[in-house]
């Protein structure tokens, strides 16, 4: 399933924090079972981060979040696209 979490500075406008924000993203390493499809940081605080995830455990999801709320504050929650959600929509619709 995929995920989208929106990361928010707890300290806006500190660039001190950021930075060390960014410097530990450098090291960082997901939680098992859960894979990284897309990244976005932005000069805004809020959201200062937009990540897109998918997970098979959303336990993996709470361990990721635990470990930046220290420095953000954090929504998560699921997402489909649009092809993805048609074909589910046309098959509920059929009976199927």
């Amino acid at each position: 399933m995929k995920f989208v979490a929106l990361f928010s500075q707890k300290q806006a406008n500190d660039q001190a924090k950021m930075a060390e924000a960014m410097g530990r993203r450098a090291d960082y390493q997901f939680p098992t079972g859960m894979r990284l499809i897309g990244e976005y940081w932005s000069s805004s605080t809020n959201p200062s981060v937009v990540a897109i995830y998918e997970a098979d455990d959303p336990a993996a999801l709470m361990i990721n979040s635990v470990s930046w709320q220290d420095m953000f504050d954090i929504q998560v929650f699921p997402v489909t696209t649009y092809e993805e959600g048609l074909d589910k929509l046309t098959r509920h619709l059929a009976g199927e």
